[in-house]
């Protein structure tokens, strides 16, 4: 009986011999039949939901020759399942689950199957079940939907009480899958939306957030990183200093040291936002040594020649984010060492260069940046570069990394795998800086500056 199958399916094992034996497509097909009894097609999703529920559950989506079934049809007849009106809660969860289930397995599919089936509108709905299980699934599957077509999704919750849900859904302490799903569904809502913006901040969304980030799962903490940048516009320095005053760089610095590869690049990538903006906050000392409004003998920046903080201009060195940067320049991982380079970036400034290069001098940056140039990928080199740029206006850096970048950067520019030459001319670009402070003029970028 299908009864006793729904309990055999709990298997692994079982899994692949109803798999292997053509199981599926009858289920599938007794499931979509318009002739089928409601009893028939509840047993029948319950079926396919212990199938779809493992990591390696598309290997079970076959026929009994083991070729691959249509996923997408499967994708797109469960979310017309949503419409029936004999769906009951008995229906709905085991069809969500597997739909959920089987979405994961190929995200290429979501896109085509959701806007074929208008996905979106069917699930929306759902996030108002009076069924905690069901609404709990449809904010899973809108954080997969999102990705492809998140407009939707904020028409949806402009409606009354709609804030509120989500809200409620990021402050879900008892269910992680729910907190990641719902900060994911933040994250891939459009920025440009900047009424929704105001509107979950007035309701408590950033402080859901912030809240996440401190005592979230890791996935659910990258999502909501991903959420943060919603919440401060790197033009808008009120935005930011909104979520400074919040305590999110100690958080963020936390995360530099501690954090998945996603959660650390994130983390380095928002302290380049807000570094981005300490040079406009800064007070800068008059010719003849006076303060505008501090005292002279208050210790001076080492960056930017001011009198820092974490809250009055946003420095990451006060933030003793410095260390925590640097430390990605070793690991050899290119997401988190091109954030870290970009922020490192911003403490070379092009009106006093001398200054941050010799900060990334005495603070040993210098030595994992040039080895970048060793192990890097095409566009993370062309990112160290960038930032050896303008470190190499400095004399003073020329004479002590000169000689090890030279035999580097030759090499770049007498290679021609980087495909338009465009990694090749940034090389020599730097090149020439070192060969303008040698006592002898070098040809080894002659060629490449024609």
């Amino acid at each position: 009986s299908l009864s006793a199958l729904v309990k055999l399916a709990g298997s692994h094992a079982n899994k692949g011999i109803i798999a292997s034996s053509g199981g599926v497509p009858l289920i599938l097909d007794l499931m979509f039949s318009p002739r089928t009894w409601s009893f028939i097609t509840i047993k029948c999703s319950e079926i396919l939901e212990k199938l779809s529920s493992s990591d390696d559950g598309i290997d079970f989506f076959v026929d009994g020759e083991g070729k691959q079934l249509e996923l997408d049809s499967i994708i797109t007849n469960l979310l017309v399942l949503q419409q029936s009106s004999n769906s009951g809660h008995n229906l709905r969860k085991p069809t969500l689950r597997a739909l959920l289930g089987i979405c994961k397995f190929e995200t290429s599919l979501v896109k085509k199957a959701i806007l074929a089936a208008n996905g979106v509108s069917l699930i929306l709905p759902h996030l108002d079940d009076s069924d905690s299980e069901i609404r709990e699934t449809a904010i899973n599957l809108l954080f997969l939907f999102s990705q492809h077509e998140p407009e939707g999704v904020v028409e949806y919750l402009f409606k009354p009480r709609r804030l509120e849900a989500l809200i409620g859904f990021l402050e879900n302490d008892d269910n992680d899958n729910v907190q990641m799903a719902a900060a994911g569904l933040l994250a891939n809502l459009p920025k440009s939306e900047r009424e929704l913006t105001n509107k979950l901040i007035e309701m408590g969304g950033l402080d859901a957030i912030l809240s996440i980030l401190k005592t979230g799962k890791m996935e659910a903490k990258e999502n909501a990183l991903s959420a943060l940048f919603r919440f401060t516009d790197p033009t808008n320095i009120e935005s930011q200093r909104d979520l400074v005053k919040r305590g999110i760089y100690p958080l963020l610095v936390d995360f530099l040291n501690t954090g998945s590869v996603t959660a650390k690049a994130i983390a380095a990538a928002f302290i380049g936002d807000l570094s981005m903006s300490t040079p406009k906050l800064t007070v800068v000392s008059k010719p003849n040594g006076c303060w505008f409004f501090r005292s002279s003998r208050v210790p001076l920046c080492a960056a930017h020649d001011s009198v820092c903080s974490v809250t009055t201009t946003f420095c990451l060195l006060e933030a003793n984010a410095l260390p925590g940067l640097i430390k990605l320049l070793h690991g050899e991982v290119h997401a988190t060492a091109y954030e870290a380079i970009q922020t490192l970036s911003t403490l070379v400034l092009e009106e006093f260069p001398h200054r941050g290069a010799r900060l990334l001098h005495e603070s040993n940056a210098m030595r994992p940046l040039l080895e970048i140039l060793n192990w890097g990928s095409e566009s993370l080199k062309a990112e160290a570069l960038g930032l050896l740029e303008k470190v190499f206006v400095s004399k003073e850096m020329v004479e002590y990394y000169g000689m090890t970048a030279r035999s580097r950067l030759v090499h770049l520019t007498g290679t021609n795998i980087y495909g338009d030459g465009h990694l090749r001319r940034k090389a020599a670009k730097v090149l020439s800086l070192l060969e303008r402070y040698s006592k002898s003029s070098s040809s080894a970028i002659s060629g490449v500056l024609e």
